[in-house]
């Protein structure tokens, strides 16, 4: 485990893997990303003397926090499978004084398994309430929290910065429809959820490269760019990395609006 000395809010939990965190190919990222975007959550309500993580600005509309970016890096995937004992390290900091940065850690059976680091602001509906219209905002509260270490995110805030800032792509590419379904891809909050962004993905990877989508998963890097409300059309573009066969890109996009950059590295 790569964290050994614990701050206030820190956590590590263990957990045996059945069939609600493993998937077909692997651990379920899905699961993983909802889990470890509910440790987020739940590390900001502890930092703030909170019992519960929700949270209000001072008109009393609810804030979130929304991921910015993560990024996941698997360095064996084979070892997740049902009945295996999975650990995870967790740690959150400041980024900055209105960003948030966690680190989490996991091993399986003692052995690394993977590193995923997760970038969130807090944000509220605007006076519309449409989630294309989403803003930053701040929660009542004094959170409780340090700097990130120096070189904690080994470069992660650097990449989804440039990631954020990348031009549209003109070059032709192949795209789909992976509107995403409101009664199984949004939460409570109304918004699609975050977590369920590299499942539309996965969704494109099936449809049009279905040998290269059935790969065990290494690398995510996604930027998140905007929402959508329940029924908005979302189209993936895919380009291949030709200096990286396992790599390709993603372009999540809704009404001329890009949502989401995200890149993918998968086995083959």
């Amino acid at each position: 485990m790569k964290h050994e000395t614990f701050a206030r809010g820190d956590t590590l939990e263990q957990r045996r893997l059945g069939m609600a965190e493993c998937g077909w190919r692997g651990l379920s990222e899905g699961w993983l990303l909802r889990h470890l975007g509910d440790v987020h959550w739940r590390q900001i309500a502890d930092a703030m003397g909170q019992q519960a993580a929700v949270f209000h600005d001072t008109s009393g509309a609810p804030v979130y926090a929304a991921f910015c970016a993560i990024s996941e890096r698997i360095v064996r995937p084979e070892r997740a499978r049902p009945g295996a004992v999975l650990t995870i390290a967790s740690r959150l900091r400041r980024l900055s004084p209105t960003r948030l940065i966690s680190f989490h850690s996991l091993d399986i059976d003692g052995g690394s398994f993977a590193d995923v680091t997760l970038i969130t602001a807090f944000i509220r509906h605007g006076e519309t309430g449409g989630n294309a219209q989403i803003r930053r905002a701040q929660p009542l509260g004094q959170l409780d929290l340090p700097m990130m270490e120096a070189g904690a995110d080994d470069g992660f805030v650097e990449v989804a910065a440039r990631l954020y800032r990348e031009k549209v792509v003109d070059t032709p590419a192949p795209m789909v429809d992976v509107t995403p379904c409101p009664i199984t891809e949004f939460n409570a909050a109304g918004l699609l959820y975050c977590a369920n962004y590299p499942a539309l993905a996965d969704r494109a990877e099936w449809a049009l490269w279905p040998a290269q989508a059935q790969g065990l998963l290494t690398m995510r890097k996604i930027v998140y760019l905007g929402n959508v409300d329940a029924g908005a059309p979302v189209t993936a573009r895919l380009w291949r990395d030709p200096q990286r066969p396992t790599r390709h890109n993603v372009s999540l996009a809704s009404q001329g609006r890009v949502i989401a950059r995200i890149i993918t590295e998968k086995l083959c």
